[in-house]
């Protein structure tokens, strides 16, 4: 989902190796374009909770992005915060031009699984309890 806000894969110009692992495993996530839905940056934070129990499912995201698509394909505006999702969603388009096209080029090791080592690292990762939680539950109607 950042790589759809920004144009970019997550961590682009970082090395990827433990010690990313490591601070994703303490809460790094992804930036987001500016310009990104706030409603689309929830849900996917929602989607990178460190705690997989609080990740919604897949049909609940599948009734997310239908809920959004109808409003922005049927221009429906109704109340408040339809009108809020269309506005933004649009807005998000028009700055879709101005994403970058050209991806930097990587080593075939970026882009290939890889066992990580951990040992030797000297700080410990938190436990999921432990990390902030990152957004509140979307709403829909």
């Amino acid at each position: 989902m950042t790589e759809m806000s920004t144009g970019r894969p997550p961590h682009y110009d970082i090395e990827y190796d433990e010690i990313l692992a490591f601070k994703i495993c303490n809460g790094l996530r992804p930036e987001f374009a500016e310009g990104t839905p706030e409603c689309y940056i929830q849900l996917a934070n929602q989607c990178m909770d460190a705690n997989p129990s609080n990740r919604p499912t897949a049909i609940v995201i599948f009734h997310i992005l239908f809920y959004w698509c109808h409003i922005v394909d049927h221009a429906v505006a109704g109340n408040k915060n339809k009108r809020t999702i269309l506005k933004s969603f649009q807005a998000a388009d028009a700055n879709i031009s101005t994403l970058p096209t050209e991806l930097p080029i990587y080593t075939k090791d970026k882009l290939t699984s890889k066992l990580l080592n951990f040992r030797g690292l000297t700080e410990p990762i938190n436990s999921f309890e432990k990390l902030p939680k990152l957004c509140a539950n979307e709403e829909t109607e």
